[in-house]
């Protein structure tokens, strides 16, 4: 009986540990600096939404995208786990209260499963701009940005060149919005300062045995969080949500809020 009582703690203890890490939702703040600007920008990086049943952690995640100050917010693909939960994505969408006219969003390769022109509606009703191969001059407090997005390099979706059509990379910031990180490893990026990106998880299940699987068998080069790559900046966000194993391990789900300030 005593056996079975230790073997109950146990497993109570360990889905409380896998609950907390699968639904505990942190905020990353990195900051990131570079001569050109004179004023703060504040990007808010959400990804790999991958939206299910769970309306309780949308709304976990909804308290706290609308608790943070930002002039710029992008989505960088995986949106939805099953065709019917496009509804959450656009509950989860319209009741965001976005403190900036500047929104923006590419798509992942997930969300190729899906009807593209549903998914591409949701997001226009509720004012977020698509950049799929596109690019789109911004000014923000009175700065230059140029915002490039392209569609999800892993399934051969994306183009860089006309993304960068018609849009002068030698005057401003420069942003790159893709769901992979594989776009850097296809483009030169010469004149990008700042590459984000999703897709990774963060691996999801960080155990060392299973990271060095994902790393050596699926070519996972960058899992998460800030890398300096000579002329570039990326962030690789852990995401929001789940897909194919229901839980994650030493792999909190995030949201990235980006701070980039001049070193003076």
């Amino acid at each position: 009986m005593i056996y079975l009582i230790v073997l109950l703690i146990i497993t109570f203890l360990a889905y409380k540990l896998i609950d907390r890490h699968t639904h505990d939702i942190e905020i990353h703040r990195e900051e990131i600096y570079h001569d050109n600007l004179d004023k703060e920008i504040k990007i808010l990086h959400l990804s790999d939404l991958h939206f299910n049943f769970d309306k309780k952690y949308q709304d976990k995640l909804l308290k706290i995208v609308n608790n943070l100050e930002y002039d710029l917010i992008v989505f960088t693909g995986d949106y939805i786990n099953k065709k019917q939960y496009m509804v959450n994505l656009d509950q989860f969408l319209k009741e965001i209260d976005i403190n900036s006219n500047k929104k923006f969003a590419v798509w992942g390769n997930n969300d190729h499963k899906y009807d593209l022109e549903e998914l591409k509606d949701i997001f226009e009703n509720n004012g977020i701009e698509l950049v799929n191969n596109k690019n789109i001059a911004l000014d923000i407090h009175e700065q230059n940005i140029n915002l490039i997005g392209v569609d999800t390099p892993d399934i051969g979706k994306d183009n860089y060149n006309k993304a960068t059509e018609e849009i002068d990379l030698s005057n401003g910031y420069n942003i790159l919005l893709s769901h992979t990180y594989y776009i850097i490893e296809k483009e030169k990026l010469d004149e990008i300062d700042l590459v984000l990106v999703g897709d990774t998880h963060g691996g999801q299940i960080n155990l060392p045995v299973i990271t060095n699987l994902l790393k050596n068998n699926f070519a996972l080069k960058y899992i998460s969080g800030k890398y300096i790559l000579n002329h570039l900046i990326m962030i690789v966000n852990r995401g929001i949500g789940y897909n194919i194993i229901p839980f994650r391990i030493n792999c909190k789900p995030e949201v990235i809020q980006i701070n980039i300030n001049n070193k003076k």
